[in-house]
């Protein structure tokens, strides 16, 4: 759970236990802290121990009987994209990709909203979005997709030392005949490669969940079992 790494900073951390939000028969238990800055490199060895981000706060599921949120990570420099995945990479051939460091913009808060609306009955406040996706004591990239001048879809990713942490992504349903999560994950395995980054982390991998499973299409991937990332196979 404690990470001795955290020794070096200045955190504010607690345990919080409530209804799991992926397995609703199921409750959670999660050890977390909170921190205004975060050194990459720490950053990285945490990441590596299962720990992911929401906002200023990080945080590890800690729940004594499931096991069911497992680390899963991408190992992008030898990934080769499926017949599929390069189906929908073609069907998105018209969509082009801007960088830029995280900030607030009324435009990506209103994407977001209509996507937290449309696809998760969620009404999403300002305040929500900031607190969620803008504040970042890492460093944090926002890849914006648009069809011509219209946004399409925004991915946040976190930038370590040798890989990328892909955070959330958020689309407009209206396009949802591209296949924007997928194709948003193929750009950010992309983007690892360029950037000399080894690993694509993508939060939990949860056979379970119809929504969560679908991480171990992206091949070769690890899983983070009992301390060790070890290799996961059919």
């Amino acid at each position: 759970m404690y990470s001795s790494v955290l020794n070096h900073l200045d955190i504010n951390d607690f345990l919080s236990q409530g209804p799991c939000p992926y397995l609703t028969s199921r409750k959670s238990l999660i050890y977390a802290f909170s921190v205004k800055k975060m050194p990459a490199a720490i950053y990285e060895a945490i990441i590596n121990e299962g720990f992911r981000r929401n906002g200023f706060y990080f945080y590890q599921n800690f729940c004594p009987s499931c096991r069911a949120c497992i680390p899963i990570r991408l190992d992008a420099q030898s990934f080769n994209p499926s017949k599929s995945q390069r189906r929908i990479m073609r069907k998105n051939q018209d969509v082009n990709i801007v960088r830029q460091p995280v900030s607030f913009d009324q435009e990506g808060f209103l994407l977001y909203r209509k996507y937290c609306s449309q696809r998760h009955a969620s009404l999403e406040t300002r305040e929500d979005y900031v607190r969620f996706l803008i504040d970042s004591p890492v460093p944090t990239e926002i890849m914006r997709y648009y069809a011509g001048n219209q946004l399409i879809g925004m991915g946040w990713v976190d930038v370590l030392s040798n890989s990328l942490s892909s955070v959330y992504f958020a689309f407009d349903p209206d396009h949802s005949f591209r296949s924007l999560g997928v194709y948003s994950l193929l750009k950010e395995a992309e983007l690892c490669k360029k950037l000399k980054k080894r690993w694509l982390h993508l939060g939990f991998w949860i056979e379970e969940h119809q929504k969560m499973s679908y991480k171990r299409k992206y091949k070769p991937c690890q899983i983070l079992a009992e301390g060790l990332w070890l290799d996961l196979r059919e």
